[in-house]
């Protein structure tokens, strides 16, 4: 049976499917797991997934350019966790920590 590494409350925990989003550790970004630079550049060894949009940011991870996960809703319910951010643009352009 595969299992994925999902990463909640910083620990990795493993559970039959995969979460909603993936992320890069070496460069803490978090997409959808259709998206192509991710499927394309992302070794297995540096993918993480997360349950939640929430998950990813409070690990820190930082939304993809590419496949664009998160809408304003989506940040308006998470930038409670990013008080550096005013804006769902702002997020996407800060730069990694």
């Amino acid at each position: 049976m595969k299992t994925f590494k999902i990463l909640k409350n910083g620990t990795l925990i493993h559970s039959e499917t995969p979460g909603q989003l993936a992320g890069w550790r070496p460069g803490k970004i978090f997409g959808r797991l259709d998206c192509w630079s991710g499927k394309k550049n992302m070794k297995p060894e540096n993918r993480v997934f997360f349950h939640t949009i929430e998950d990813a940011v409070r690990e820190g991870y930082r939304p993809c350019k590419n496949c664009k996960p998160l809408n304003q809703e989506d940040f308006e319910s998470v930038k409670h966790l990013i008080p550096d951010c005013e804006s769902v643009d702002e997020f996407y352009g800060r730069a990694r920590r």
